[in-house]
This record gives structure tokens, C-alpha cells and sequence, in this order.
């Protein structure tokens, strides 16, 4: 919602810099400008126009280069403005509300900023040599439950290369409590499994600040930090209790957006009941285990830890984490949940701290 504000904001800033031009060459009266224009201040009145407007359309339809439009543009209406200032003062304030997500843009540029910590890890996990291609067969599956297997071929993974990682692009939703407001976000992640290693780069709003949240997973050790626009560090965590914790979210992510993947890593099953299994997950030294339930058509619907601690508060607590999933949809040629929630079975009741929805899903990616 403030992304369609700010672009109808810089939008009608931009249509107001058609006076320059109408003024210029006499296509109306514009009383609102007394200052003189010239026929080539007129072409740079309408350049800003453009750029502005431009800058508008980018930023309404999510696209990543609205900046390149926005900057000159905000640049050249503010000369501009200084040259008619009596009459567009008023237009100083929009070019600084533009200046502020220009500004996020830069901190966010910085060596040290989470979004190019991310990129460096992306870039360096990609450079993994990668195993032979092989493909998920039927006789592979086999040694698997029964509930699993069919949730396998219900993915669509069977006859499909085996997964040495994933890309994942969220819509989400997050609060730090039962009672607090949710926080709109968005997040990209990267699972990669030979060996296991996990990003998570989170960009969210609360009450128009923008917090930034990264989850790094990677050589045997998990990270978790929150900044406030950028700079200021809110969350700094790390050590065996939260990693042990990111340990059960790989294994969540695991049997969620790449279910086929347990072929390949340190998984133990053992059913117990119709429709669940217990899950046991190893990695670097940390033993996880996770409940597993399926619908009675085989859909992964279900998945409830006790060994994935709450971090957050000033002591860490010990209280069940459960993933319910639903919507499924078929993404890049797997049928995945594309809609599932993060919560806490507290003692007081189970609630919600985060809802996620896929937006895109790839496999086996090499960007």
C-alpha cells in the first residue's frame, strides 16, 4: 500500500512539471508559474517530467530500476525548482520524500549492508562444484515411508533431476508478538545442500521504518540479525542454541520447497500414526527432529518441533514451533504449499509470527 502512495506521490510531481513546458512554448496560461522559461528550460522541465513519472511506473510495478529514473529526476526538478522558487518551493519536499528510499538504496550498496552480505554468500555458495545430474527415480524413493513416497509423487519430483539447491522469493507478513501489528515484507532465500547452507534476506515495515532481516546459515554455524534501515542493530544473535534452531528451519525448508532432497542428506524416519511421521535431521553436529503430517491425500500439511528454540527474547525459551501449510500450487514444475505460517505453541495458545507466500520457486539455479 505505501508502495502505490510514494509511486502516486512522485507520479503527480511529475505531471506537475508539464506547467514548464506548457508555460515554454505558449501551449496554455500557466498562472501558477510567474518566473520567465525559456524554450530550452521548457525541454528541461519536461525532462523531469518524464524521469519523474517514470520513476512512478517503476516504483507501482516493483521494478528494481525505478531509482536510475528517480535520481536524476529528483536532481533536475529540484535546479529547476531553485530557479522558480516562489512559485515550486512546494516541490522541494516531495524531491526530499524521494531522497529517503534513494538514501536506503545507497546504505543498502555498502559492503557491510545485509543485501551485499547476501550477495557475496549467494555468489560464493554458487560456485560449489555440483554432483552429476541423476534423477529421482521410483527405486530411489523406495527405502522412503510410504506417507513420504507419496507425498514425492504428489510433488511431481519423480523423473526430475535430483535438487542441489533452491531459490525461493516470499510475500510476507511478520510480528514480534501475539498482539503486535504485522509488519509487511519481503524476503529471498537460498537453500543449498551439498553441504547444507541457508540464506534468508528479509526486507520489512514497521510503522515506516524499514527493518532489514538476515538469517545466514553457512560452514556449521547460523547467524540472525535485525537493523533499522539499515544501520542500527536491533537482533545480533549467534552460538549453538541458535543454530541448533536454524538447523530445524532447513529441515522445515527441506521437506517443504525441496522434498526431494532427503535422498541426498542425513535423514531418519519412523512412522507413527495413519497420516504422520517423525522426522530426525543431522548436520554438523546438530540432531533435530520434527512431527510430520499429511492429509488423507498425501499433502505435507503439517510439521511441529520442539527442538527449535525461540530466540528472540532476553532468554531463549523452549516452546514447540509449527509450520501449518496449505494452498498448494504447482511452481516450476513441482506441486509446492505456496502459502504457510510460522508459529508458537506457547502455554497461553498457538499463534502466528509469520505468513509467507511463494512468489517464485526455482531449482538447481546457478544465479
Amino acid at each position: 500500500m505505501m508502495r502505490y502512495a510514494f509511486a502516486i506521490v512522485v507520479g503527480l510531481h511529475g505531471l506537475i512539471h508539464f506547467l514548464g513546458p506548457t508555460k515554454a512554448f505558449g501551449w496554455a496560461a500557466v498562472s501558477q508559474l510567474r518566473t520567465p522559461i525559456s524554450p530550452v528550460g521548457g525541454v528541461l522541465w519536461l525532462s523531469a517530467a518524464a524521469l519523474l513519472v517514470g520513476a512512478a511506473l517503476g516504483v507501482a510495478t516493483g521494478s528494481r530500476w525505478w531509482w536510475l529514473l528517480a535520481l536524476p529526476g529528483a536532481l533536475l526538478s529540484q535546479g529547476l525548482i531553485a530557479q522558480s522558487w516562489d512559485d515550486a518551493k512546494v516541490g522541494t519536499l516531495v524531491n526530499l520524500l524521494i531522497a529517503v528510499p534513494l538514501l536506503l538504496l545507497a546504505l543498502d550498496a555498502r559492503p557491510d549492508s545485509f543485501r551485499s552480505r547476501f550477495a557475496r554468500d549467494r555468489a560464493a555458495l554458487l560456485l560449489r562444484p555440483e554432483r552429476p545430474t541423476v534423477l529421482v527415480t521410483q527405486e530411489a524413493i523406495a527405502k522412503l515411508p510410504p506417507l513420504y513416497q507419496e507425498y514425492l509423487r504428489r510433488s511431481g519430483a519423480i523423473g526430475r533431476p535430483h535438487v542441489h539447491n533452491v531459490r525461493v522469493e516470499f510475500d510476507a507478513r511478520m510480528r514480534s508478538s501475539s498482539t503486535a501489528a504485522w509488519m509487511p515484507a519481503t524476503a529471498t532465500q537460498y537453500e543449498f545442500f551439498d553441504p547444507p547452507a541457508r540464506l534468508f534476506y528479509m526486507k520489512a515495515s514497521r510503522g515506516g521504518l524499514p527493518m532489514d532481516v538476515w538469517h545466514r546459515y553457512v560452514d556449521s554455524a547460523a547467524t540472525f540479525q535485525v537493523r533499522v534501515a539499515s544501520l542500527f542493530s536491533m537482533i545480533d544473535k549467534g552460538g549453538p542454541v541458535l543454530t541448533s534452531a536454524e538447523t530445524v528451519t532447513m529441515m522445515n525448508d527441506i521437506v517443504l520447497l525441496a522434498p526431494a532432497a532427503v535422498l541426498d542428506l542425513p535423514f531418519t524416519w519412523e512412522t507413527t500414526g495413519a497420516h504422520t511421521l517423525r522426522a530426525t535431521f543431522r548436520n554438523a553436529g546438530f540432531v533435530v527432529s520434527a512431527t510430520l503430517t499429511f492429509d488423507v491425500a498425501g499433502d505435507l500439511v503439517g510439521f511441529v518441533s520442539e527442538d527449535r528454540w525461540q530466540v528472540q527474547p532476553p532468554s531463549p525459551l523452549n516452546v514447540p514451533w509449527s509450520t501449518p501449510i496449505s494452498a498448494y500450487h504447482e511452481v516450476d514444475g513441482i506441486r509446492v504449499g505456496t502459502h504457510g505460517d510460522a508459529n508458537w505453541i506457547a502455554p497461553t495458545g498457538e499463534w502466528s509470527y509469520g505468513q509467507f507466500d511463494i512468489r517464485a520457486i526455482s531449482y538447481n539455479v546457478r544465479r
